[in-house]
């Protein structure tokens, strides 16, 4: 099957012709890349118009495919997607006509292209460990925002597993840690601070303004060659506290993924003692979080190739 997979994400939205025979033999070609919030684009409408007018002309047109599949970064609820990082939202009604069109949330996309049996060895181990099997396997990532979805094994398959984890309440520790939750609450004006609004790249930035009294970009705040070693650590902790929440939560995990830009561009961070001590801290359930192995994606277009299997699976009548 030829299908035109997207990733739409709360910065970039990537766009990418695959060829599918199923979940371990996916080719794709080069994705075509464009920022997500410009001002031309308020709407489905309008993004796939900016798709087809500017894409490549060997893969623009919408009508060569078998299905359209589109991976967006929030809730995504009978054809139409509520966008809590893009300020505009999704309902399929208005595209177009298209035929075998699919709307999926970016993680469970990810989900999805994890189905191939040979994705570990394209990973890179962050560390070793048995894992509990046949259990979950565990996604999460941070970049905009914070995405999380898993692999349930169920009657020897695997089920896909969405979650809105990145929306729950955020939980800070002890004093430093909520005067941290007291400036995030001043700067965002919200009620209550989620797992979203600190451990992603944005947190990140506004962790390290609190802790040096500077304004910084995710990327200056967390480089491994600056010297914000307070930030990248805390910034770590922080991480491992919400990879750990997910874990017991998907219990019994045989492996947990960790996806997403901030880490991709920041391995640093997953291999500190930060992330490792707040990662296994758990008291009775600190064996259980020693033993999970720990990879991390640094494919940008593994949420495209997911959404490509799902659609597949779609048509080959699988789900």
């Amino acid at each position: 099957m030829r299908i035109l997979a997207a990733d739409i994400g709360g910065t970039n939205s990537r766009f990418a012709c695959v060829e599918i025979d199923g979940p371990s033999s996916v080719s794709m070609g080069e994705p075509f890349v464009f920022p997500t919030w410009l001002d031309s684009i308020g709407s489905l409408h309008d993004l796939l118009d900016h798709f087809q007018q500017n894409a490549p002309s060997e893969i623009a047109d919408p009508g060569q495919y078998n299905a359209v599949t589109l991976g967006v970064a929030g809730a995504v609820d009978r054809g139409k997607a509520t966008l809590p990082n893009i300020p505009w939202d999704i309902d399929l009604a208005s595209a177009d006509n298209i035929p075998n069109i699919f709307l999926l949330n970016d993680f469970i996309a990810q989900a999805y292209a994890c189905l191939d049996e040979n994705l570990l060895d394209q990973l890179a181990p962050v560390r070793p460990g048995p894992g509990f099997g046949p259990g979950s396997i565990a996604i999460i990532g941070a970049g905009t925002g914070l995405g999380h979805a898993a692999l349930k094994s169920f009657a020897g398959q695997r089920v896909v597993i969405g979650s809105e984890s990145g929306h729950v309440t955020f939980a800070f520790h002890g004093q430093e840690e909520k005067e941290i939750e007291r400036f995030f609450l001043a700067r965002t004006g919200k009620k209550w601070i989620s797992n979203d609004d600190v451990v992603s790249g944005s947190g990140a930035a506004l962790l390290h303004e609190f802790l040096s009294g500077e304004p910084a970009s995710p990327a200056e705040a967390l480089s491994a060659a600056s010297g914000n070693i307070q930030t990248r650590d805390m910034f770590s902790r922080f991480y491992a506290r919400a990879c750990r929440n997910y874990c017991l939560a998907m219990h019994p995990v045989e492996k947990l993924i960790i996806t997403g830009g901030v880490a991709a561009r920041n391995p640093h961070l997953l291999r500190s003692q930060a992330f490792s001590q707040e990662f296994n801290n758990a008291d009775h359930y600190r064996h259980l979080l020693e033993s999970i192995p720990i990879y991390l994606n640094t494919d940008q277009a593994l949420g495209i190739k997911g959404a490509a299997v799902h659609a597949w699976l779609k048509l080959s009548a699988h789900i």
